[in-house]
């Protein structure tokens, strides 16, 4: 009886849930897939930051020629 009230227990449940999630997790990220996975995966962001910063950049770049562009055109109309 003392035992089957600890399966009804939702506390105690959670507390055994925890620890079997939490000793399934380290075994998972201990993995030689998993960190195959999070080498992958931080290398394709790196990548994904690196085109963000590039394609910024030709923004930036074209922004000041059109900036430019405009101002020269300006200043020959008023001249």
């Amino acid at each position: 009886m003392n035992c089957f009230h600890c399966i009804k227990n939702e506390k105690f449940l959670c507390f055994v849930g925890g620890i079997a999630a939490a000793t399934i997790g380290v075994k998972a990220i201990r993995s030689p897939q998993a960190r195959k996975l999070c080498v992958t995966g931080m290398a394709k962001g790196m990548k994904l930051q690196k085109d963000a910063q590039a394609m910024f950049q030709n923004m930036k770049e074209d922004a000041q020629d059109l900036c430019y562009d405009a101002k020269m055109e300006a200043e020959g109309k008023d001249a």
